[in-house]
């Protein structure tokens, strides 16, 4: 810790955030007792804070209504144990070291990510290996399921103008990849890139307070091993300027510094095109469709950013622009709080992943929506909003999708399927 950071007074009344999550480990130092690793989903720090059950307990009671002392009498109540006040006062300091406390320490951190012009490369040990990120991406053109080529050379008049690509990671899902980007680098002119990621952690404000705007907007460019992609920034103003809907575009920026959907998409961009050609982004992470009450056409927030987007977009050529999912399928079994699954299971889910992409390919947002909603979304799509977003991108465009490749990763426990595909002028 820096010394600004040692100087800054810890909080009265310790408030932890919203959405971290309590993970159960056991480690032999604990003898084998159950302990809990406080999770982090925006990675703020790099250290992490691992409870017994009552160091947990006593954690939880820090919710910006106790001071210290109040805390440890609480628990004493509840649970008929003393705690002495170091005690107390050392977890607080270890959460706050680890940045799991609202107050100044965390507004430090957030207020440097905010005021960054670059997105630092928060995933990379899920895109390489001893070899490098450029080796590593190369192998997977000949990996056993993939194209079995690196991409030829670009054809003139490419008719790709969107395309469906994972974001599972790499080293499961490699060879899904290469047969969507081969595509693009052999296919697609375009030079902006817009980009609709999943965010596995929301879209909502950092203290987890209001009603969050359906997407989340950044205008960081993103860092990558082969270099920087920019974000179109005249574009983006563009969109914003255009925006008329509820929420703030920015009020969930943040949750672009851990989120890998749309970092995945950058690094094959910088890959394929770096130096070569100039491309740009404008990154758009969707929030979840939890809450959406009857169609996505019906829903006034989502039908004010797509307007705005049509709007921001016109300037732009239509072959100078190419929309992108980022996306997986199914998230089933023990690894997703489910029962194990076997292969006749997975066959089913199979047929019915491919019937989603059917619908997807046909850019009806909203038959895709019913199609992944009915029933509660029994198999965990993990792309549910950016299939929509990207179906609504597409509509009323005169465009011919093609499913290029389907496959999943199975441990024989869990399950998580993807695809990727692309649509053709």
């Amino acid at each position: 810790m820096t010394q600004d950071h040692d100087r800054t007074p810890s909080p009265e009344r310790p408030r932890l955030r919203p959405f971290v999550e309590a993970l159960p480990v056991r480690l032999d130092e604990l003898g084998g007792q159950p302990a809990y690793v406080l999770k982090d989903p925006w990675k703020l720090a790099e250290r992490q804070v691992v409870l017994p059950l009552p160091g947990l307990m006593l954690a939880a009671l820090f919710d910006g209504t106790r001071t210290l002392e109040e805390a440890g009498a609480e628990f004493a109540a509840r649970h008929g144990v003393d705690v002495p006040p170091e005690r107390v006062r050392e977890l607080r300091d270890a959460l706050e070291a680890a940045l799991l406390l609202e107050g100044p320490h965390l507004e430090r951190a957030v207020d440097a990510f905010r005021q960054a012009d670059v997105r630092p490369a928060a995933c990379a040990g899920s895109y390489t290996d001893e070899r490098g990120a450029a080796d590593f991406l190369e192998a997977q053109w000949r990996r056993p399921g993939g194209p079995g080529a690196p991409p030829g050379p670009a054809r003139e008049g490419g008719r790709v103008r969107a395309l469906v690509s994972p974001h599972i990671d790499l080293h499961r899902g490699g060879h899904s990849y290469a047969h969507v980007w081969k595509a693009v680098a052999e296919e697609c002119p375009a030079e902006l890139f817009v980009v609709f990621g999943t965010s596995h952690t929301g879209t909502a404000p950092l203290d987890g307070r209001g009603r969050p705007a359906p997407f989340a907007l950044t205008r960081k460019a993103f860092d990558t091993p082969a270099g920087r992609v920019p974000v179109d920034h005249e574009a983006l103003g563009r969109l914003v300027d255009a925006y008329e809907g509820e929420g703030d575009l920015f009020a969930g920026e943040f949750h672009h510094r851990g989120e890998h959907s749309i970092e995945f998409q950058a690094v094959y961009l910088a890959h394929l095109f770096g130096g070569r050609r100039p491309v740009r982004i404008l990154p758009v992470l969707c929030g979840g469709l939890h809450d959406l009450e009857g169609r996505p056409a019906d829903d006034a927030r989502l039908e004010a950013f797509h307007r705005a987007l049509a709007r921001a977009l016109e300037p732009v050529a239509p072959e100078k622009v190419a929309f992108v999912a980022a996306i997986d399928l199914a998230h089933v079994g023990a690894q997703f709080h489910a029962p194990p699954v076997d292969a006749p299971t997975l066959d089913a889910i199979a047929a019915q992943d491919r019937r989603t992409m059917d619908i997807v390919l046909a850019r009806d947002p909203d038959a895709v929506h019913e199609d992944i909603a009915r029933d509660g979304d029994p198999r965990s799509i993990c792309g549910h909003a950016p299939l929509v977003a990207l179906a609504r991108a597409l509509r009323d465009r005169p465009l011919q999708g093609e499913l290029l490749h389907y496959d999943r990763w199975y441990d024989g426990e869990s399950a998580v399927s993807f695809a990727g595909a692309v649509f053709r002028a």
